[in-house]
Parts: structure tokens; C-alpha cells; sequence
């Protein structure tokens, strides 16, 4: 018996969409290609996984059974290939670590100079990622791990909290709530509002969505990327928005004002990584745990 991972692969693929022509497609290769490795398949394990028409695909008892075999030997597959590229990330001794604008801007001059001392080998490569993508590049595999402000809404993505910080409110100098020298949330509740781009949790947070009921939805008029469009657009009157004490401290500019909420639960940043984090990882969260703790 000859089974390849091929073969296991374009079975699942022509199991799960029940035709050999968009199986083709997805798989990239030709049609007989495709039907040949089938067979293949099929003669390897002695009975038959599909039946033909020429309408249809179906899987057979026992076809039915094999993918469910199939599909656990793909997951494992999956899991060692991400496993043997941890492994090479820790031989290689380079950590790719993104970062959500304005996140942490306090801590990172000192992470960097701080993890190169421990770690004299590592090649160590910062990415900054806007409001776009609040995963700063953890969803799409850019990075290794990120310094990020969830929630970001997805499960698989495991955080360590560093440290947290106020919310904000963020106004024009000439707002009424700007003689106040702090806000409760139903003062801001009703007022136009600052989004960021993308839809989610990160969003919602940042609209304080969890305080909000049917009755009172965000009034976004507006969706920005970074913190210079939002402070900006927030100077000239178009809308306010919420955001984290660290903003107030580090892009404090003419133009515009912050205030505690006061009744906001704080925000959290954090580092987040899929997995177990290797060794060189784990020596760059204990840095910046240490540097935020610090300062």
C-alpha cells in the first residue's frame, strides 16, 4: 500500500465538494489529473470511496468513513508543519513582533534595547499595523507575536496581559464636556463617534459597544486608520472618539482635549501568539513584562 499525503488531500477536497471539476480547480491541477490520483487512491485501499454519475459525487459507506480518518490525519499534518516551522523560527533566532499603532509607545525604545542585551543572537523585526488589522499581523502569519489591545475576537490567538490603562474620551477644545474635567459614558454615548475601518470586537470595544443597548447605537460619521487621522479629524470638529490614556500622554497636540471615563472598564495590552511560544518568545514577553512593570 502506497497512500500518499496527495492522494489524502485531493480525496477531502473532492469529499467535500462533491465534484471532480471544482475539486480540479481548487487543487490547481487538471481533471483526469485529478480522477488518476483517485483511482490511485481507491486502488491503494482496496474498495471504492466514491460513486460516479454523471450528474453527481457521492461518497460511499466506506468513503464516508475514510474521511473521517482523512481529515484527522490532515489536522495532524497542519499541526507539524506549523510545529517544524517553530522549530526553524528558534533555530533561525529571529522573532517577527507586530504592534497596533499607538499601542505601547512608551515600552518599545526600552524593549528593543532591553531584549537585544538577553538575547545578543536574535534578530528581532517590528511591524506597525494600523486600526485595519488589531491582530497586528497575527491573523494573517506576518508575525510571530504581537503587542496588541484586545479583544481582537479570535479564540485561537492566546494573550498575555502587560499591562492596562483609562479610556479616554477624545475632544475638540470647544466641546461643552471639555470644561469637565472628567465624563461618565452617558455623556458620550449619543455623540457622533470615530471608527476604526474594520468590522469586529476591536471596534466595538472602542465604541464602547458593550455599554450600548438597541435604543443606543454608535453614531460612527466617521472611520479612520491611524492616530494622527483621528486626532485630526477630532481637532477640526467632525466627531470624537475614545481611546486609551497613553494617547493623551504621547500625542497630546492644539486642538483637542482628553478626559477620563471614569465609569469605562481599562484597556488592556497585551501579547498575543498562537500556540506555545517558543523559547525566544517566551525571553521577549518576560522582557517586556519587566519594561512595563518598570516604567
Amino acid at each position: 500500500m502506497n497512500i500518499q499525503l496527495r492522494h489524502i488531500k485531493s480525496f477531502i477536497v473532492v469529499a467535500q465538494e462533491r465534484s471532480f471539476c471544482r475539486a480540479a480547480e481548487l487543487l490547481n491541477v487538471s481533471q483526469p489529473a485529478l480522477s488518476q490520483t483517485i483511482i490511485q487512491l481507491e486502488t491503494n485501499a482496496g474498495f471504492p470511496l466514491f460513486t460516479r454519475t454523471t450528474r453527481a459525487v457521492s461518497l460511499t459507506p466506506f468513503g464516508e468513513q475514510m474521511l473521517t480518518k482523512a481529515l484527522a490525519v490532515s489536522r495532524s499534518m497542519d499541526l507539524f508543519q506549523e510545529e517544524a516551522r517553530r522549530v526553524q523560527l528558534a533555530l533561525k533566532s529571529e522573532l517577527r513582533v507586530g504592534f497596533m499603532i499607538g499601542t505601547a509607545v512608551e515600552f518599545i525604545p526600552a524593549i528593543v534595547k532591553e531584549f537585544e542585551r538577553v538575547r545578543p543572537d536574535a534578530i528581532l523585526k517590528l511591524k506597525e499595523y494600523d486600526f485595519s488589522d488589531p491582530t497586528a499581523g497575527l491573523i494573517s502569519g506576518e508575525v510571530d507575536c504581537g503587542i496588541i489591545r484586545p479583544p481582537i475576537g479570535d479564540e485561537d490567538i492566546n494573550i498575555v496581559e502587560i499591562t492596562r490603562e483609562k479610556c479616554v474620551v477624545c475632544l475638540p477644545t470647544g466641546h461643552p464636556l471639555a470644561a469637565k474635567e472628567t465624563v461618565v459614558l452617558a455623556d458620550i454615548l449619543d455623540e457622533p463617534l470615530i471608527g476604526a475601518p474594520t468590522p469586529g470586537q476591536w471596534r466595538d470595544y472602542w465604541l464602547a459597544g458593550e455599554y450600548r443597548d438597541a435604543q443606543r447605537p454608535a453614531q460612527v460619521v466617521l472611520e479612520v486608520a491611524t492616530v494622527e487621522s483621528e486626532l485630526q479629524a477630532v481637532a477640526m470638529g467632525r466627531a470624537i472618539s475614545i481611546t486609551a490614556d497613553s494617547t493623551a500622554r504621547y500625542y497630546a497636540r492644539p486642538g483637542v482635549v482628553f478626559r477620563d471615563i471614569t465609569d469605562m472598564r481599562e484597556c488592556i495590552i497585551g501579547i498575543g501568539h498562537r500556540g506555545s511560544p517558543t523559547a525566544l518568545m517566551a525571553d521577549f514577553i518576560d522582557v517586556v513584562r519587566r519594561i512595563s512593570s518598570s516604567i
